[in-house]
């Protein structure tokens, strides 16, 4: 047991979320998902409305990495979750910059 847990120390720094990390990757998580909903069974346009609620939300939990939100106005872009994308690059740069 004393072997596996020295093989897999290394990972607890990066997959333990404090709670704001959590809540925004939930937030992200039904923002996007809510938009594959929106777009398929509803009006486009409020799919759009949702895109830009999206990356408003984006800039003000991630500040500059909100950027990346941006690509939800490709068109075409909104198969990928570019909401838990973005979250991604935030958290990682986030623990990158706690070394």
């Amino acid at each position: 047991m004393a072997q596996r847990d020295e093989q897999f120390k290394s990972f607890s720094r990066y997959f333990v979320f404090t709670e704001y990390e959590l809540f925004f990757l939930i937030i992200c998580i039904v923002l996007d998902v809510s938009e594959y909903m929106i777009a398929i069974l509803l009006l486009p346009v409020v799919g759009d409305l949702l895109d830009i609620v999206g990356i408003v939300a984006c800039f003000v939990m991630f500040r500059w990495v909100g950027v990346v939100s941006l690509f939800e106005l490709v068109p075409g872009a909104d198969i990928l979750p570019i909401f838990i994308i973005t979250w991604l690059i935030w958290y990682f740069l986030r623990k990158a910059r706690k070394k």
